[in-house]
């Protein structure tokens, strides 16, 4: 990572998601199929997904300068999200390709009935991204820069020291720091090792609050704080159910949800909350009227098929 002759303004910097991307197979069905059971969905597609992924198409569409930082497989089926990526103007062009490597999917079935999604991943050889993509990257083109916590948690450790060490570098005490954001979504105790210095931001998914073993989100938003202090902001959405928030100086905050009258699509809702937050936060709103901001945004979701509304 080699420092351009002049820092890009802050206005032009973009913010970085790094993390996962996949196809996304969705079925729209009446109710959850039985086992061993034929029937017909209400409709199908394909989508682009992956958390990161989902992030950076939310940010698109809220009209920020934005960039995707994952492994790719060199299928021809990939070519579907490539073709979205570039349709969207979400840049691309240093993820990390690798040959023969299969495209990973997810296959996900939509409940009319109840709203819910079930999702059944498949990814059994692209590899991880290392430092070593990641060093492809120069630092100075960026404000913000998200981390999908992933199995490769060293690698990732390593990525968010290395912003760490160029941010206290003595000449650039007069350039714009990046902002260092990460996600613990997934029930995977390795989560925790990404709760490190030069972290400003922290989501905390459920799904990976119960699995510490935590009933609310004062509870998860607490023991993280008492276990792993420091000045970070730490958001920690609980499905349906108020929001919790503390920030750097220990204040809490609570934000109630938005769900609209009928949910149609709940996949990619807690990836528009981050992203949402993460929008408002690049531009240094505070904290409650980004909370406000990406509740809002993810109700609105709930309601529209995809990303791109009814």
């Amino acid at each position: 990572m080699t420092e351009t002759p002049q820092d890009t303004p802050t206005s032009a910097k973009k913010i970085l998601c790094v993390g996962l991307c996949n196809i996304d197979i969705i079925q729209v069905c009446e109710t959850y199929p039985e086992e061993d059971s034929d029937q017909r969905c209400h409709a199908s597609r394909w989508q682009r997904g992956g958390n990161a992924s989902n992030n950076c198409t939310v940010l698109a569409n809220l009209g920020a300068r934005c960039e995707l930082l994952a492994t790719f497989s060199d299928s021809k089926t990939f070519q579907f999200a490539l073709d979205d990526l570039r349709d969207r103007n979400i840049e691309f062009g240093k993820c990390a390709l690798h040959h023969e490597a299969s495209v990973p999917l997810s296959t996900v079935w939509l409940s009319l009935a109840t709203g819910t999604r079930t999702i059944v991943h498949s990814n059994p050889d692209l590899p991880e991204l290392t430092l070593e993509d990641f060093r492809k990257i120069n630092l100075p083109e960026y404000a913000w820069i998200h981390f999908e916590g992933r199995r490769n948690t060293p690698a990732i450790v390593a990525m968010i020291n290395s912003i760490r060490s160029w941010n206290n570098l003595p000449d650039n005490h007069h350039r714009s720091k990046v902002t260092v954001s990460i996600e613990m979504e997934k029930p995977r105790r390795s989560n925790l090792d990404l709760l490190v210095d030069g972290v400003d931001v922290v989501f905390v998914g459920k799904d990976f609050a119960r699995f510490l073993g935590h009933a609310s989100a004062r509870d998860a938003v607490q023991a993280l704080k008492d276990s792993h202090p420091g000045p970070y902001t730490i958001i920690c959405p609980w499905g349906s159910s108020d929001t919790l928030a503390m920030d750097g100086c220990g204040q809490w905050y609570s934000q109630r949800t938005y769900p609209p009258e009928v949910i149609r699509d709940s996949l990619g809702a807690g990836d528009t909350f981050v992203a949402g937050c993460i929008f408002k936060l690049a531009q240094n709103e505070p904290l409650p009227a980004v909370l406000e901001f990406a509740s809002r945004l993810a109700g609105r979701k709930l309601a529209s098929y995809g990303f791109d509304g009814p």
